[in-house]
Order: structure tokens, then sequence, then C-alpha cells
């Protein structure tokens, strides 16, 4: 990760479904040394209006209904600029750099635990770090004795792509069963033949 995506994992609240929203806009000194920006707000936004305390809240000109303009890009914020200037077409990113409660559930297993992926909420509920990959294993139903092989994203593929092992065996258990039924009925329809054999004999 980098020391800007490390910053932002850091100041998100560890509240349950704190995400990107609850970052505060200030700067910060980064691990590398490197300073945050503040996200300035610039322009009007045409769907949400102002702020409670009257405060702009559009990034880009595209937030008043106009064309993108490429210098209202802003860059090395703690709030990443991208999540509000497309937000409102986006139910507002909800859950991107998202914590995970303990008593929660992982709506998903992904491949690559990235804060700002599809499924974003990936942060571990109590440290500022993204969920590891036997944390990630564990959400899959893998015993921890499980080996993976590969460098770190390797295992997270192999975790998310697995079907998950209670699930398979709950599927093989319940094929077991219907074959052992079907040989149960098969042999049942077996003995009944032999029997009427047996008596026109």
């Amino acid at each position: 990760m980098s020391a800007l995506v490390e910053g932002r994992m850091r100041y998100i609240p560890l509240a349950p479904d704190s995400d990107w929203r609850d970052l505060p806009n200030i700067e910060v000194r980064l691990k590398d040394g490197t300073l945050t920006k503040k996200l300035r707000y610039t322009h009007h936004d045409k769907k949400n209006g102002r702020s409670g305390t009257g405060a702009l809240r559009g990034v880009c000109t595209c937030a008043g209904g106009k064309p993108c303009d490429p210098s209202d890009r802003q860059f090395n914020t703690l709030i990443p600029w991208c999540l509000p200037h497309t937000g409102n077409r986006h139910n507002h990113w909800a859950g991107l750099y998202g914590r995970l409660e303990w008593d929660g559930f992982f709506s998903t297993t992904v491949t690559n635990p990235e804060p700002m992926g599809k499924q974003g909420r990936v942060l571990h509920p109590e440290q500022h770090r993204v969920v590891s990959v036997r944390e990630c294993a564990r959400s899959q139903g893998f015993p921890d004795t499980y080996r993976f092989f590969g460098n770190i994203l390797d295992k997270h593929r192999q975790v998310g792509n697995a079907v998950p092992p209670p699930l398979s065996r709950a599927i093989g258990l319940e094929i077991k069963r219907c074959i052992t039924e079907k040989m149960k009925e098969e042999q049942a329809s077996e003995n009944i033949k032999q029997e009427k054999m047996e008596l026109s004999d």
C-alpha cells in the first residue's frame, strides 16, 4: 500500500460502518514524509446543494451540470478526490475504505482486498490495515491449517475464487445422499422384480 492509502486507513474511525465519508478533511504528514492537502470544495453541487453550514459540496464543474474540467482534479488529498467527484452517480461510494464489524459479515470475499475496490469494506475492525489472507480464508470457512502458495496476491486470489469448503462439503454430502437414495430405490425395485419372478415360478 502507498503511504497515502495507509494514511487514509489510519484516519478511518474504528466505529462500525465507518468508511471514506468519515475521513477528516485535514492535512497530515504521511510515513514517507509527504504532507497531504485538504480537499477543496469549489463548485456548487446541483443535486445536493450546499451543506448545512452553507459550504459548497462540489469538487468539479460537473457537479453543477457542466462538463468535467481536468484542471479541477486534486491530488494527494486525504479524502480521495475521485469519490466526491463521482459519488452522486454511485451511491456516494458507500463502503469504500470501509471497516468490517466484529459481529458483522463479509458481503463477499474478494480476490484483491483493496480499499478502493468494488468491495471496499475490507479494513480490519480494530487495526489500520486491510484484512489478511488468513482472515479472508476464515471468512470462507478454510481451516487455519490449510496452506496457500505464492505471493500475497496469489493467495488472496486462491481464497476469493474458492468455493467455501463448508459449502463444498454440504454439496458433496447432498450428492452422496441423493446417490444413496437412488441406489436404495434401485435395490428395492430389483428386490420386487426378484420376488415377482420367484412367485411366478
